[in-house]
């Protein structure tokens, strides 16, 4: 039975969890207060403070990580990668500690994740990055020369849904064209032809769907005027957009629930939360449109994905492009875990970075 060691931080919190073969057997969540992380200046140095509480709480319940079969930690902002499970090595610190491909919270579990390997000598691999990129060529091309569609989507939980669904039905990825929106804090809808995204809306980009907290795909004229009106104080709109918008900007709060029960009572409230809803309707069957509408199933996942009346409004929209199966919420740690259970079995190979 093969022991499994996994690292998934957050914006505020650092995950972990020990996995044999598909069990989980323990798991522990720390979190970092506002206060505790306003002293780093950037995510990078957060390295050793994150490193240090896990490694102690290690050490306190005698488990050493020397003793584990593998060690997985989460994907961080790498260079545009297709999918598949990558060696945290040389070659990716490298590219996550100098963050030539962007800043983000994940990139210290990288770090961390190598400074583990140095440490024990245990492979330590990370599975479906969020910059995991497997575009057709039409789709890279924008509408500004010089400017190239990239990919940036929730591959970790949306390429897990496409195993666990087509293992449902005795398929492989391989063998179908499944259509997948996650519908969390960012929302992303990528079309998986035969086991490839070859594309979807970039929520790391902005485009798409407005969501709890992100703007989505504004017009040119939008941001333009978003610009004039923060007097190009470029930190200060990035976060209007990526964490002020959507819910949030309308109606105060990214907490779908809150809105739901507003919209019950509130006009206003119901009118916001219904646009959002049409908007992720209106992206699914644009992307319908890459495979010709030959969808095989439509899959809806994501945090949000627990609200009934948003997935069933979802449903009375695109169930005419194929039948839709829903899978509420997200769960990293065991699709990290599985990803590194694969490469034990020898089911997926290692892929060069």
């Amino acid at each position: 039975m093969a022991q499994i060691f996994v690292l998934n931080l957050g914006s505020t919190s650092s995950k972990i969890a020990l996995f044999a073969d598909e069990e989980i057997i323990a798991n522990q969540t720390f979190r970092h207060t506002s206060e505790e992380l306003r002293v780093f200046p950037n995510v990078l140095s957060q390295t050793h403070f994150r490193k240090s509480i896990i490694d102690e709480y290690l050490k306190s319940k005698n488990v050493s990580l020397s003793s584990m079969d593998l060690i997985v930690v989460r994907g961080a902002v790498t260079k545009p990668i297709p999918g598949g499970v990558y060696r945290v090595d040389e070659a990716v610190y490298d590219d996550i500690s100098h963050e030539r491909n962007g800043s983000h919270i994940s990139n210290v579990g990288i770090c961390i994740g190598y400074e583990w390997a140095k440490e024990t000598g245990k492979d330590v691999v990370f599975v479906n990055a969020p910059m995991t990129d497997e575009y057709c060529d039409l789709a890279r091309v924008a509408g500004l020369k010089g400017h190239e569609r990239r990919s940036g989507f929730h591959a970790l939980n949306t390429k897990q849904i496409a195993l666990e669904y087509a293992k449902s039905i005795g398929k492989t990825p391989a063998d179908l064209n499944l259509l997948i929106a996650h519908i969390g804090g960012g929302i992303s809808v990528g079309i998986h032809e035969k086991g490839r995204v070859i594309d979807t809306s970039n929520a790391l980009d902005g485009e798409g769907p407005f969501s709890p907290e992100r703007a989505g795909g504004l017009t040119s004229r939008m941001v333009i005027q978003v610009i004039k009106d923060n007097h190009h104080d470029y930190e200060k709109i990035a976060k209007i957009l990526v964490g002020q918008g959507g819910l949030v900007s309308h109606l105060g709060t990214s907490d779908v629930k809150e809105v739901y029960e507003r919209s019950l009572t509130d006009p206003h409230a119901k009118l916001i939360l219904d646009a959002m809803i049409y908007q992720i309707a209106k992206e699914i069957g644009a992307i319908a449109t890459v495979v010709n509408g030959q969808v095989d199933r439509i899959l809806i996942t994501g945090g949000v994905a627990y609200n009934t009346y948003i997935t069933e409004e979802i449903t009375k929209r695109v169930r005419f492009i194929a039948d839709v199966s829903v899978y509420p919420g997200e769960d990293e740690m065991r699709a990290l875990a599985n990803g590194g259970l694969r490469y034990l079995r020898g089911e997926e190979a290692l892929k060069p970075y």
